[in-house]
This record gives structure tokens, C-alpha cells and sequence, in this order.
């Protein structure tokens, strides 16, 4: 983390427990790569300090996972300490329950970018740091579609990019996708 380039200032930040229970979603306050900490706002006022965390965090350049210690609380203001940079790896990425809401506000389908008459609401289920899985039930979506996803987070919002690559149909008539985060 010490010689990382990316700024997580302003990026999303998924924070779990040691046992992967999502604890909160929100946004990256602070970061200090030479010592080696984020500093977040929200969602951690009942973790006690010296509590191990699990952070994945989605900046401008990908999504990384690290290990953290929440450090202190000052101010309205929680720093963890990070460490241990989990290396991205499609066939190990450890998938992350998140079911937050979110929006497809645009589709691209064979260079043909698709109109929506209004944004699409899913839930996405999942989240590792190269692919997500998301639920529709609001219409089915085409395989090798590539998706702009937003998503909110402490009053900000995300925006993820992706590509389906696995469907599933639900005996609900709901439908799965599997889908390869891509970052620009």
C-alpha cells in the first residue's frame, strides 16, 4: 500500500468483519498512502478500535481488497489502518455479499449503444474485485452487454462498468448476471 499510486479519496469503500458480514458501504474520507490509512465517516460508531476489518474498495483505477485494523475515531472521522493488498485474480476473487441497490442508467450491445426509457433498477448480490453479480427482475438483458451501473454510497455515487457474461433464471422469474468489472 506504502507505493500505491491510486488516491481513494472519494471512492467507495465496502467495509466486512472477519467473519465477511458486511458492516457498512460508504466513502473513502481521507487516505494517506506513506502511513498507510483510509479514514471513512460513516457506518463504524459501534466497532470497537483494534477491530480487523476487511476493506473492498472501488477506486478510479479497479477495485482492490485489503486487510485493516480500525485504528481510532476522531471527530466524526474512523481511521483504519491498511495492509496485506489482496491481488486481483479472476479464478480466487473472493466474492462479497453486498445486496445494495443500484441502477443500469446505460447499455451497450455490439458497438450499439441501447436507450432505456427509464434507468433499470437491480440489486447487486455480490461484488469481488473483478466481477459483480447482479438480479433484474425489470427485463432481461442480453449476454456480452456492456453495462454502466451506478450506485450510491454516503450521499455519492459510484459508477461501475461491466460486461455480462453468465445468466441465470430464477425459478422467481427474476434472472442473474454474471458480469467482468472493466475499469477505464
Amino acid at each position: 500500500m506504502a507505493n500505491s499510486e491510486f488516491d481513494f479519496v472519494n471512492s467507495l469503500v465496502f467495509i466486512y468483519d472477519k467473519n465477511n458480514k458486511l458492516i457498512t458501504k460508504t466513502t473513502v474520507t481521507g487516505h494517506n498512502r506513506d502511513e498507510r490509512y483510509v479514514e471513512v465517516s460513516d457506518g463504524l460508531d459501534r466497532i470497537e478500535p483494534k477491530t480487523r476489518l476487511q476493506l473492498l474498495i472501488i477506486h478510479t483505477q479497479g477495485a482492490s481488497e485489503y486487510n485493516g485494523i480500525l485504528v481510532d475515531a476522531r471527530n466524526g472521522k474512523y481511521r483504519i489502518l491498511v495492509y496485506d493488498e489482496m491481488k486481483r485474480d479472476v479464478r480466487v476473487s473472493v466474492r462479497r455479499t453486498v445486496n445494495v441497490s443500484a441502477i443500469i442508467s446505460d447499455m451497450v450491445l455490439e458497438t450499439e449503444e441501447r436507450a432505456l426509457e427509464a434507468p433499470l433498477p437491480v440489486v447487486i448480490e455480490n461484488m469481488s474485485t473483478s466481477g459483480i453479480l447482479i438480479k433484474s427482475r425489470g427485463m432481461r438483458l442480453e449476454m456480452g452487454a456492456l453495462l454502466q451501473i451506478e450506485l450510491k454510497a454516503d450521499r455519492k455515487t459510484g459508477i461501475l462498468y461491466c460486461e455480462i457474461v453468465r445468466e441465470q433464471k430464477q425459478a422467481d422469474g427474476a434472472y442473474r448476471y454474471g458480469c467482468q468489472l472493466y475499469f477505464f
